[in-house]
């Protein structure tokens, strides 16, 4: 889910995903990201959106229609460009002899054989089905946000936003 949101910034290049559309077509925002961190029992994914605080019923709704859209489903070629930029990530980030290492002897470690290319094959099997059940279940659950910023009395309740995500 990460990947398919990517990450967009105003006046910047290499803008892809779902925030680059987000920013092309809202002259507002600044800046939209994915947040995303993985526990081992639970997780945070979220929309992080930039914005002058005089457009903050604007970037709210840019980010709720952002994660509506995850229910939705996503067309091959939107998911293949998402599998393919996570696959990327990963590979880039053994692409030094050192990092490499690091990551054969991790997998030792932890799993007493090599698993990197395993969690290729996990990558490239992910359904549009299963992101739209993960983004389902996610939005069932109580949401946190973060506000920052002038305006932000604009901003609805969390109420709102709970109900907003049903």
């Amino acid at each position: 889910m990460d990947e398919l949101v990517g990450s967009a910034q105003a006046f910047s290049a290499g803008n892809f995903g779902r925030a680059h559309e987000a920013v092309k077509n809202n002259g507002f925002l600044d800046g939209c990201d994915a947040i995303n961190s993985n526990f081992t029992d639970t997780g945070l994914f979220g929309i992080k959106v930039n914005g002058a605080g005089s457009h903050s019923q604007d970037l709210f709704q840019v980010a709720m229609t952002m994660l509506d859209s995850m229910r939705n489903p996503i067309d091959e070629v939107e998911l293949a460009r998402a599998k393919n930029a996570l696959k990327m990530n990963f590979l880039l980030g053994t692409e030094s002899s050192a990092d490499r290492l690091e990551e054969v002897a991790r997998n030792y470690a932890s799993h007493g054989s090599l698993t990197m290319w395993k969690q290729m094959e996990a990558i490239e099997s992910v359904t549009s089905a299963q992101i739209n059940e993960c983004a389902k279940r996610m939005m069932a659950t109580k949401p946190t946000m973060v506000v920052t910023g002038g305006a932000i009395n604009l901003v609805p309740s969390m109420t709102d936003v709970t109900r907003q995500l049903k």
